[in-house]
């Protein structure tokens, strides 16, 4: 082989090198946005009542004990 044929050959890998993992990137890209789960409508929560101020509950005084405040 010719130093010419060689270099033809090269430069059509890196050709379909650069357009193969082109491709391939948009169709990852545009894959990921077609296979989005379908978002579901949450029911809203119960309203609670409004809280009456800061309270030490159980968990609060083990967090306290733990942190030792």
């Amino acid at each position: 082989m010719s130093d010419k044929q060689t270099n033809e050959k090269r430069r059509e890998f890196l050709k379909g090198a650069l357009i193969g993992s082109g491709a391939a990137a948009v169709a990852i890209a545009s894959g990921a946005t077609l296979a989005a789960p379908e978002k579901k409508e949450i029911p809203a929560a119960p309203a609670k009542p409004e809280s009456q101020g800061y309270h030490v509950t159980a968990h609060v005084a083990d967090y306290y004990k733990t942190a030792e405040f």
